[in-house]
């Protein structure tokens, strides 16, 4: 696997997010945010614990809203339409707008129907999703590893083949983009390469954005990086830039180590 190279920025970036702010009864935990992501590209966010991070990603496709006493303020646009318009439907933005979480979770049916759950809600015809189950199996890797055995639960799967699965279930309803958050965290070293493996094939199609406390992954697989401190943006590069010439002070401490 060699390492991406950034694509060129265009004049419609997939999602742009403008003075984003989310405030908690007690705390600001954003402020401010603005950055564009791109198409088939990898976006790494990185910083330390407590920076964000989290909320950012969430705030992508509306999740962050389903929680207490949490104030949004900001434009989040997907190909320029505002995701927080309320006429926009919260279900439609998260289709366009997968995620996956830091823990795999499997729902306690078999892997074909882990992964068929959210076309079935969506009324498809049985011989469709026949054919999508084994298309984002195939993307998530999984398919020839299973040997074509998917009607075992999805439980019995180990940690990172969980992990794959939930992809292949957000991959199912057909993004365009797939928000992970720290994906790869309670993984052993060889279904982390996995992982990293399986982004840097699937922004090919879809753009892919990536929290990660790991900053060696984030230089692995992301075109561009940014870095997060106390809710607020600091930097946002290209990932050989803000790592070899950050252009902010705080960033260089952050990467080398010196930080705190």
């Amino acid at each position: 696997m060699t390492g991406p190279e950034p694509g060129p920025v265009g004049p419609e970036p997939i999602l742009s997010v403008r003075h984003l702010s989310v405030r908690a009864p007690n705390r600001t935990i954003l402020d401010d945010v603005s950055l564009d992501f791109c198409d088939r590209e990898v976006a790494a966010i990185i910083g330390p614990s407590g920076c964000g991070k989290t909320t950012l990603v969430r705030s992508l496709n509306r999740m962050t809203e389903v929680a207490p006493g949490v104030r949004i303020e900001g434009s989040v646009r997907y190909r320029g339409e505002e995701i927080y318009d309320p006429r926009v439907n919260p279900v439609l933005v998260r289709q366009r707008i997968g995620m996956v979480f830091q823990r795999p979770v499997p729902f306690p049916l078999s892997i074909y129907e882990n992964v068929a759950f959210g076309l079935r809600l969506q009324g498809i015809e049985e011989a469709e999703v026949d054919r999508t189950v084994r298309r984002s199996l195939e993307q998530a890797g999984l398919w020839k590893e299973l040997d074509g055995d998917v009607e075992r639960s999805g439980l019995t799967l180990s940690g990172g083949q969980q992990q794959r699965l939930c992809i292949a279930r957000a991959l199912a309803v057909k993004p365009r983009v797939l928000l992970l958050d720290e994906p790869a965290a309670s993984l052993d070293p060889t279904a982390t390469q996995r992982i990293e493996e399986l982004i840097f094939d699937l922004r090919k199609e879809y753009a892919v954005i990536i929290v990660t406390h790991n900053m060696q992954q984030a230089a692995r697989i992301a075109n561009r990086t940014a870095f997060l401190y106390q809710g607020r943006l600091i930097e946002y590069s290209d990932t050989h830039q803000l790592f070899e010439n950050p252009r902010e002070k705080l960033t260089e401490s952050y990467v080398t180590g010196r930080f705190g």
